[in-house]
């Protein structure tokens, strides 16, 4: 079962007020933080969406086996960057993992978790549960991506997901400390830095 990640960071970061993508976090930019642990998983292959200031991010994080694809539509919001991503899948793609581009603390083990997880099941979809809540990374079968083509606006896999519960195999994260975070405001940067927010490299 050829399985692929699409990572979306093609946002704008209006909430933060300077591109999030290449906040620096332990020395290197954030959205690099999410592309190794994706290309560290049990991926057949990655494919990061891009869009806003998508030269600059291109040039300064480091894709490692990651493909890069450009959302010229990205102002219209994630679902179009979704929609972007999946078209650049091959055919013989049979699930893809969608993780987000801003929450730097995910783990290629916990997206391997979800790829053992969706195999086990029988499922047409994984993903992190909690805090009572269906969360990403989710992975969903080549059945649920119709459904991607109704998504509009800032709207994600998320609201599939939480509308077929029935549907998803549900990876719980016991320790609230641990769960991957969007770091969407200079608020959440400062809480996932521990102190002030760095200065741009």
């Amino acid at each position: 079962m050829r399985s692929a990640g699409i990572v979306l960071a093609a946002g704008s970061s209006t909430r933060m007020g300077r591109p999030k993508q290449l906040l620096p976090v332990n020395g290197r930019p954030l959205l690099q933080l999410v592309v190794e642990q994706a290309c560290a998983a049990r991926l057949d292959e990655v494919l990061v969406v891009l869009g806003a200031q998508a030269e600059e991010v291109r040039a300064r994080v480091d894709m490692g086996r990651a493909r890069v694809v450009v959302n010229p539509d990205h102002e219209s919001g994630m679902a179009s960057s979704l929609r972007c991503g999946v078209a650049a899948l091959g055919k013989e793609v049979a699930r893809l993992v969608v993780i987000l581009g801003d929450q730097p603390t995910v783990t290629s083990r916990q997206i391997d978790q979800l790829l053992d997880l969706h195999r086990s099941s029988g499922l047409p979809a994984a993903a992190l549960s909690f805090d009572g809540l269906l969360h990403p990374p989710v992975v969903l079968g080549r059945d649920l991506w119709p459904a991607l083509s109704s998504l509009e606006g800032d709207v994600g896999c998320r609201a599939i997901i939480r509308a077929r519960p029935d549907q998803v195999a549900a990876l719980p994260v016991p320790d609230a400390h641990r769960h991957p975070v969007d770091i969407d405001t200079p608020q959440d940067y400062e809480r996932l830095i521990g102190a002030s927010p760095e200065p741009p490299a």
